[in-house]
Order: C-alpha cells, then structure tokens, then sequence
C-alpha cells in the first residue's frame, strides 16, 4: 500500500539547495527511504510558492532557474503537487504576473466567476478586473 507524507518548504529547500548541509544530508536520506519503500512526497501550491520565493530572494537564483527547477522537482517520481503549481509552472515563463498570482488566479477561478485586483500584471491574466 503507497503512502504519503507531506513535506514543507524547508525540506524541499535543503532537497534543492543542499544547505545547511547536516540537514540536507538528513533530507537526502528521507528522500531515499522514502522513494525506495513507495512513499510518496506531497507538496502543495503554498510550498511551491514558497520555494520559489526563497530560490529567488534568499538564495539568489536567476528566476528562469529557479523555474527550471521547481519543474524537475515536481516531475521526480514519487513527488506529487496537490495543487494547480505543475500546470501554472508548465506556462509561466517569468514575466509579467508572478508565480504567486498565477497560483491565486488557477485556485480561485474554480469557486469565483472572477477576480479582481490593483496590480496590473494581475489584471491582464484572463479572469482578472482591475478594481
């Protein structure tokens, strides 16, 4: 029977970045365990979100990196995104209405008939009115 664990962002940081690395060992290891017995890493959209910010802002990551590799981490086997990330990353290209948004955007269009905002990047996404 597969299970699931959920991870959060600091995990899926040291995963990536390898620091510090007495906890990235650790990360590794359960990785490891988890792939080798079936388990399954689940990641949700604020986690995404999260990693993404801290790629960029904390460790100084290009954003088309940063981008690049939150897509290979979300299509490892034995990692699954509950959520809208995998399809907002799979079109979002770094400009225009950020990350952040776009994850808003994919999750409310499903409970409102649209959203509205300030921000203009916002705004010109299909959906968006600017208040």
């Amino acid at each position: 029977m597969k299970t699931t664990v959920g991870i959060d962002t600091c995990v899926v940081l040291r995963l990536l970045m390898g620091v510090p690395a007495d906890q990235a060992s650790r990360a590794y290891r359960f990785f490891s365990d988890c792939m080798r017995n079936g388990v399954v890493l689940l990641v949700d959209d604020l986690v995404v979100t999260e990693v993404y910010h801290a790629l960029l802002y904390f460790y100084g990551v290009p954003k088309g990196r940063a981008l690049d590799t939150l897509r290979a981490f979300l299509a490892t086997p034995g990692v699954r995104c509950q959520g809208n990330a995998p399809d907002v990353l799979a079109s979002y290209h770094g400009t225009g209405a950020g990350l952040a948004d776009r994850l808003i955007l994919a999750d409310l269009r499903e409970q409102a008939n649209h959203l509205v905002s300030f921000d203009r990047d916002f705004c010109r996404l299909p959906g968006v009115r600017a208040l």
